[in-house]
């Protein structure tokens, strides 16, 4: 209520003075100078007075408004679109792209604007279109900046990632992601941008470089008004800059009132998720033969560079995954394991340092161009995202996306929507779940959901990143059983997850890798590893499990070795943590993430 009192007075203004620049100069017909009726003040028959040539102002200045506008909009449509634009294409392309753009833009912007405007106009004396192009040359830097910036914002959100990963190309992300995302602030720019451009094309004619004296602009009449103010004819300048103040007044309030709304708006309500169209069908790979791995990972490592360091998020590490299994990755927050994932389907940070080798059906990826991940991710390797919720647009439908998300990866028949059910089906969820958005999901249907979008293009790999995050023991239990289901399917599931209670518990997962510092320390078959745990650090974990004892590692003080194993679970995980600590202290700093 408050934001519609704020807006209702600037919009009936503006609703005002633009009727006035449109009917009264069609209500009076053709004007013509009458000299006899010269410099007359303001009365019921002229209430603006005339000017030096017998016009009537009330009529001059309606048709000097309507032409400030039509060059104001013009003005205005065609900086935001040029904005938007260069915006869009530094965006989306970043790196060297964004960079050079940006520069390009701070140069542009770093001239000053009024100059710039003249020396255009200059080469096109009294042309209305060199008028337009020098105000829209000189002010989509602006534009371009906070479209920049919003794009960014929307660019490192979960479900753009979810779109890259379903197989849609940077144009389709732009198109359906980024663009959409700056649609409000583009349209608040445009609205902004009116009163400045209607005070430039003011200035610009009020020097004499605008339009012609004959052609009545607002800038015209305050030009001409210069002279006939020195002879007392006041009105001649009071009511052309009058209307001018109130034209800026209420487009500005109206932008204000249009802006506030864009402002406290959620991040996350983005644009639609699932990118649309391209993509070419893709099958599970048959390179390799039965027995060998889909993924092979050997010597990999990672560092990422942070605050003029580098931090090593993974340090040669080995792993293998084969059709049929589920290998759970398990480890600490902060070990490198989401880190490791993103490697498998390449998301690496900006900046990040590979080495090392890894092989996806038989063909060596790390470093592959973007290009050739883009033709593998959802096609041959699937990621279910670490987030669940956050990995669909929440002004959408959560079938709409899937939906989307087949046609996209050319899994779908010609009606695309007719296998959303069977997609839901598979991973337990009713058809008509399909019909909720996101944020009506709960936890457990949330990360089925995800499981869908990532299992759409029926993917040889499945990387699932903390999917029971968050979710009481029965959920879990039923993420899990849905992640068995699919490796008894053909599938090779990668499971990140720092939940051993749970692993213990369902005995899910086929093989088990321990991953501390940045290093899998310990990997082999689950019950071997949960039975006889070869490293200290796989023993610390599985010792501050509930069923069992405190089994202390090397360096915990001799007052945490002695604790009765009917200590509490919140005694003994407190213990491990500081155990875990002092082993921390001994890793190298290279090591270390």
């Amino acid at each position: 209520m408050r934001d519609a009192r704020r807006f209702l007075p600037p919009a009936i203004l503006l609703a005002l003075l633009v009727a006035y620049a449109v009917l009264v100069p069609l209500l009076a017909g053709p004007t013509s100078v009458d000299f006899g009726a010269a410099l007359r003040p303001p009365s019921l028959a002229h209430p603006f007075g005339t000017d030096h040539s017998g016009h009537d102002l009330f009529v001059r200045v309606a048709q000097g408004l309507r032409v400030s506008l039509v060059v104001a909009l013009g003005c205005a449509a065609v900086a935001v679109a040029v904005g938007v634009t260069v915006g869009a294409v530094a965006a989306a392309r970043g790196g060297l792209v964004d960079a050079a753009v940006m520069r390009a833009t701070d140069g542009v912007n770093a001239l000053p604007h009024l100059l710039l405007g003249i020396v255009v106009v200059a080469f096109f004396p009294g042309s209305l279109v060199a008028i337009m192009a020098s105000i829209a040359v000189t002010h989509w830097p602006q534009v371009a900046r906070v479209v920049r910036a919003e794009m960014l914002a929307v660019r490192s959100s979960a479900y753009v990632d979810a779109a890259y990963l379903a197989g849609a190309t940077r144009r389709q992300v732009a198109r359906e992601h980024l663009v959409p995302a700056a649609s409000p602030q583009a349209l608040v720019a445009l609205v902004m941008l009116v009163p400045h451009a209607v005070w430039h094309e003011a200035t610009l004619s009020f020097l004499g470089l605008g339009l012609p004296p004959d052609r009545a602009s607002l800038g015209t009449l305050l030009e001409i008004a210069r002279g006939d103010v020195l002879t007392g004819a006041w009105w001649t300048l009071a009511f052309p800059a009058g209307v001018l103040v109130l034209t800026t007044l209420a487009v500005s309030g109206v932008a204000r009132a249009a802006r506030q709304p864009v402002d406290r708006r959620e991040r996350a309500s983005g644009p639609l998720s699932g990118p649309r169209g391209g993509g070419t069908p893709a099958h599970r790979p048959t390179a390799t033969a039965d027995d060998a791995p889909v993924v092979r990972v050997r010597g990999l490592t990672l560092r990422l560079p942070a605050g003029g360091r580098w931090v090593h998020a993974a340090t040669d590490v080995d792993l293998t995954l084969r059709a049929g299994e589920i290998t759970a990755l398990v480890g600490e927050a902060g070990c490198g394991k989401s880190v490791l994932a993103s490697a498998l389907c390449g998301l690496l940070p900006p900046g990040t340092r590979a080495t090392g080798s890894v092989r996806v059906a038989g063909d060596e990826l790390l470093g592959a161009p973007e290009r050739r991940w883009r033709d593998l991710r959802g096609r041959v390797v699937g990621l279910s995202m670490q987030s669940a919720a956050a990995s669909f647009t929440p002004v959408r439908t959560v079938g709409a996306q899937l939906a989307e998300t087949l046609a996209a990866l050319g899994a779908a028949s010609e009606d695309p929507e007719s296998t959303v059910p069977d997609l839901l089906a598979r991973v337990g969820l009713r058809p008509d779940d399909g019909d909720r958005y996101p944020h009506e999901l709960s936890g457990g249907m949330a990360q089925r959901a995800a499981l869908a979008a990532a299992l759409a293009g029926d993917p040889a790999v499945l990387l699932a990143d903390e999917p029971t995050a968050g979710l009481d023991p029965e959920l879990a239990a039923q993420v899990l059983g849905l992640l068995r289901e699919v490796a008894d399917a053909g599938t090779a599931v990668l499971l990140v997850t720092h939940d051993l209670q749970a692993l213990e518990t369902s005995g899910v997962a086929d093989r088990l890798a321990v991953m501390y510092a940045g290093r899998v320390v310990e990997e082999g078959g689950t019950g071997a590893v949960l039975r006889a745990p070869r490293h200290d650090y796989t023993a610390a974990l599985l010792g501050a499990l509930p069923s069992r004892g405190l089994v202390p590692v090397p360096g915990t003080p001799p007052e945490l070795t002695d604790l009765d194993p009917a200590t509490s679970f919140a005694d003994r995980l407190g213990a491990a943590g500081q155990a875990a600590h002092v082993v921390e202290e001994e890793v190298p700093d290279g090591a270390r993430r």
